[in-house]
């Protein structure tokens, strides 16, 4: 790095960004910078009972607009926040995850105890993820009872359009978000089930708002059927999925079909847990 010449877009004052004091009392510089804006803009969001424009949340970090802009684009492609009509932004599914476990931890229920019941009456594996930019990822897991081991793991990315997680969090989308994220993650194959023409993907997405619920038909993992239902916030937004994962030849697709009625009372304990 080197050590002298002109102020960068990423300077701590650049760009009419406002040099906030530390708790230190000086202004963020050095290394340092970077970090402390982003997790201002997080903490302004957090601290935000309702979507807010761009312009009030660049004051409350002491941030100019243009470099609030381009964190806000970050935020949103990593699932940190959400952005709505009108240039109004709120906090997103990610933030409400880490808000779930650890508010949850000393409350009767918990994300990790709710699933815990649910794969102790279906004897499935459980799966519970959130949006992590143009992929999935799976926040907790509880393994199944059956001898065949899912290869998954928490902290595990997945496509987007192949998952039965993936489709509830897509289902949410306008149709703006959706063609820009198709745009930039694709639709790849992963098995000969997976759907990978736009058109498929808009068909599939009408039945997952009209049933409630989303399969995964063998698209992500062969042998490896799996039925997730939408986590929804009180303000309607999808804040993530809890699936059921099942092998097939273990398991018929009838039976995998008649687990949504306790998936669907797993994701009505969980959703308060994931805020407004």
């Amino acid at each position: 790095m080197p050590s002298a010449g002109p102020a960068s877009s990423d300077s701590p004052v650049s760009g009419g960004d406002f040099p906030r004091p530390a708790s230190g009392g000086q202004a963020p510089s050095g290394d340092g910078a970077a970090p402390r804006r982003l997790l201002r803009l997080i903490d302004a969001l957090c601290s935000a009972q309702a979507p807010v424009p761009l312009a009030a949340l660049a004051a409350s970090a002491g941030l100019s607009k243009p470099t609030a802009h381009r964190l806000l684009r970050v935020l949103t492609g990593e699932g940190w926040a959400v952005a709505h009509e009108g240039g109004n932004y709120s906090i997103g599914p990610a933030v409400r995850a880490l808000g779930a476990a650890i508010t949850g931890s000393g409350s009767r229920d918990s994300i990790e105890r709710v699933i815990v019941e649910l794969q102790k009456e279906v004897r499935q594996t459980v799966h519970v993820g959130v949006r992590s930019g143009d992929r999935i990822i799976y926040t907790h897991k509880v393994e199944g009872d059956q001898p065949f081991a899912m290869a998954s793991r928490v902290g595990m990315y997945q496509p987007l359009h192949s998952t039965a997680i993936g489709k509830c969090i897509l289902s949410g989308l306008d149709a703006g978000a959706l063609d820009a994220l198709v745009g930039r993650a694709g639709l790849g194959r992963r098995t000969d089930a997976t759907i990978t023409t736009r058109a498929a993907l808009d068909e599939e997405l009408a039945r997952v708002r009209e049933g409630g619920f989303a399969l995964d038909e063998e698209e992500n993992e062969a042998n490896v059927r799996c039925i997730a239902v939408p986590l929804h916030t009180t303000g309607r937004q999808v804040a993530g999925a809890v699936s059921i994962s099942t092998v097939t030849f273990v398991v018929a697709r009838e039976e995998v079909l008649a687990l949504r009625g306790a998936l669907t009372r797993t994701a009505h304990r969980l959703e308060p847990l994931f805020g407004s």
